[in-house]
């Protein structure tokens, strides 16, 4: 997330699955007295019933007689938000006690415990005992009520079927053994925990492959781990942030930056191919044990070789953030896709105030820059308003970049005032050439939400998760 504000999160992933009328049809037979859904043999109907919402599962079981059966004896997918609000209080511990699992999925993003220890206090053993395999839990409790994050039951993390994990608002049980053999995602939103607890969560999770942590409590985070692959990262409240050693990472996106500065530390990650958002204000970045200033000379032990997708958020009419977009630009000599966030100046941020002066002197006699002159060959600056710095930077790249063949500048709705900057825009676009005979596209579309944003990043199959 490019934004220096810090706002809620969205929960995704959340059903509102309503009653399926097809479903209830295809059940009952339309009349015929032989449910059509029953005549299925029974592997296509076991697939079917793990993939329903509880509520459907049951309908459906209730219709056709084929398939009362099935509710009971195959994995089930539990979501509260399938559930009626009004009903959710006794049909959640209900199910999780009747079915005798295992369960594909239990969703609560609406976890009211209160209730939930009252009708079935064993419910964290059941989850466990009933081979979970995806849990969701998110605590939720109510302004008026003192109560602070709740601490988690030390069950769930001793549950070896668990291979997807997700927190919200839990305080860690100190002194627990955690055993997650087959746990490959793991998310944890405001969770109070210790950075010796979070080292060795990660520690006892040997096939963990994604990792997202988010508004967490430690102030230090040091990132250890033989088999992850993917971590997205909010720094809002972190003022330390080292990638120890991590073999198999690929992916580092980092996302609600600080209002001050973050230390951020890469001393092993071989196979780190896409980074981003570095910060040219927030992030102190130390590659090994060189801290990356504005005036650092670049030698082997700055530069990360093995990143090829590139993200960075800068001020364009702060001059020490320019220096520093340079700078951070040299230590990722092999980039070829390179995404620039231009962030507007905040007020509430005085370390580094607008200079109100033009930087093309500066552009003009910087000497080259590695992977702009010959590697970068798709570049988009995001939040493009056409100021007279932003341009300086355009220009500096139609002289300099030898390989570039796409450069695309995204104004998102709202940001470029009239009709009349955009067609100013585009003129003096026109007048630049670059080497390799391309031309600007100014691309004027919505901006996806935080949501979507973390979704695209967590996704390996997404080659690009910066992208529009």
């Amino acid at each position: 997330e490019p934004s220096r504000s810090v706002g809620r999160l969205p929960h995704s992933g959340q059903s509102q699955t309503k009653p399926n009328p097809r479903l209830a049809t295809m059940a009952d037979g339309a009349g015929s007295g032989r449910s059509r859904l029953s005549a299925l043999p029974n592997d296509l109907l076991r697939h079917i019933v793990t993939f329903l919402p509880v509520t459907e599962a049951a309908r459906a079981a209730t219709i056709a007689r084929g398939w009362r059966h099935l509710w009971r004896s195959y994995p089930l997918v539990l979501r509260d938000a399938d559930i009626p609000e009004r009903a959710r209080d006794a049909a959640i511990p209900r199910v999780l006690a009747d079915h005798p699992g295992h369960f594909r999925a239990v969703i609560l993003y609406d976890c009211r415990l209160a209730s939930l220890d009252r009708e079935l206090p064993t419910w964290p053993r059941l989850l466990v005992d009933k081979r979970t395999e995806k849990l969701v839990l998110a605590y939720r409790w109510f302004v008026d009520q003192p109560n602070p994050a709740r601490l988690l039951p030390a069950d769930i993390l001793r549950c070896d079927s668990l291979q997807e994990l997700t927190l919200d608002y839990w305080t860690f049980p100190s002194g627990t053994e955690v055993v997650l053999p087959r746990l490959r995602i793991l998310a944890m939103v405001r969770i109070g925990i210790s950075e010796q607890e979070l080292e060795s969560l990660i520690a006892a999770s040997p096939v963990l492959e994604s990792l997202r942590l988010t508004l967490n409590s430690p102030k230090h985070v040091r990132l250890r781990s033989q088999s992850l692959q993917c971590a997205l990262v909010g720094l809002s409240r972190v003022e330390e942030f080292t990638v120890v050693d991590t073999p198999l990472l690929e992916r580092l996106y980092l996302f609600l930056p600080p209002t001050g500065v973050v230390g951020f530390r890469i001393a092993c990650a071989p196979n780190l191919r896409v980074l981003g958002y570095l910060d040219t204000r927030a992030h102190k970045l130390q590659i090994g044990n060189s801290v990356i200033g504005s005036d650092t000379m670049v030698n082997a032990s700055t530069v990360v070789r093995s990143v090829k997708i590139l993200a960075l958020t800068v001020n364009f009419g702060v001059f020490g953030e320019v220096k520093m977009l340079a700078s951070f630009l040299r230590c990722f000599p092999n980039v070829d896709t390179l995404h620039i966030e231009s962030i507007p100046h905040d007020p509430s941020v005085t370390a580094d105030e607008p200079s109100g002066e033009h930087h093309a002197k500066f552009w003009q006699e910087i000497n080259p820059i590695c992977c702009l002159r010959s590697h970068v060959k798709k570049m988009v600056i995001h939040d493009f308003r056409g100021d007279r710095n932003e341009f300086e930077f355009v220009k500096f790249i139609a002289m300099n970049a030898q390989e570039l063949q796409s450069l695309l500048l995204v104004s998102h709705e709202g940001i470029l005032s009239s009709a009349d900057k955009v067609n100013e825009i585009k003129d003096e676009l026109q007048c630049l050439q670059f080497p390799t005979g391309i031309s600007a596209v100014l691309q004027v579309s919505p901006k996806a939400g935080t949501g979507l944003r973390l979704e695209k990043a967590s996704n390996l199959t997404i080659d690009d998760p910066f992208e529009c």
